[in-house]
Order: structure tokens, then sequence, then C-alpha cells
């Protein structure tokens, strides 16, 4: 393994756990068990898929994945034909998320590493290692 990070998803986290707490105390006021058992049934899953994003990147490829890995992305470095460290604007969010012009992959803050695969495919991945993570990339893509 050349390249491992983690990020923890601390604003996912937050959130998660807020909104779960909000259920719950919306159901113990109300008397209620279904809203809490509700928003629970769905948080818990989405707190442990999106709580981090490791990047790995070995000799020949570039993988990602969300949480415990269940499942998992990844790119072969010679299908990878640029790469730079670039900045989310707050609008494009976290989790997995569509944009114009790019699909991001991402936890928590701004910072991404911006890859190009072929002429129209972009893919952020989100970092707080941008620069260590686009170093790993460049250095084993020029070999």
């Amino acid at each position: 393994m050349i390249y491992r990070h983690t990020q923890t998803g601390t604003l996912i986290l937050v959130l998660c756990l807020a909104i779960m707490a909000f259920g719950i105390g919306v159901s113990m006021m109300s008397g209620r068990w279904q809203p809490g058992t509700i928003i629970t049934i769905i948080f818990v899953p989405l707190t442990i898929l999106f709580s981090s994003l490791t990047v790995e990147v070995d000799n020949s490829e570039l993988r990602w994945f969300f949480g415990p890995g269940l499942w998992k992305y990844r790119l072969f470095l010679r299908e990878i034909d640029d790469v730079a460290v670039v900045r989310n604007h707050w609008w494009n969010g976290w989790g997995i998320r569509m944009a114009p012009g790019f699909l991001l992959y991402n936890v928590s803050g701004f910072d991404a590493v911006e890859l190009r695969v072929g002429s129209s495919d972009v893919r952020r991945i989100g970092t707080d290692d941008p620069q260590g993570l686009a170093a790993a990339l460049r250095a084993r893509h020029s070999t």
C-alpha cells in the first residue's frame, strides 16, 4: 500500500445524531413511538455508512469506500488522465453527489482531489489530506 488515509465525517455524525435525538425527543414528548423509531431506523445505517471515507492507493489502483466498506469504488491508475487539488463549494454537500461537471464523494470539509478520467468523466474525492493524496496519485501515475 502506497497511501492510505481515513477521514472522519464529523459533520455527518453530528447531524445524524442530532436528528436522531430530535426524533426520540419528539417521540417521548408526544407519547408516540413511531417518529423516533422511523428516524432511528433510517439514520443509524446512514450514520454508520457515512461515518468516514477511506482512500487507498497501491501500485495499480485507487480505491475509496465509506464507513465499514460495504461497497468500494476503484479506478485503475492508468485510467486517470489528470489529478488536481480543488476546493468544493458548500452547496455541493456531503455524501455521494452529482454536481454540474463532476461526481463527488465526500464526508466532511471542502477540500478534494479531482480526477479526470477520459474526456468527460470527472470525479472528486473529498479529503482532509488533499496534498498527500494528490502526491501519491501523481507519483504512481508517472511510473
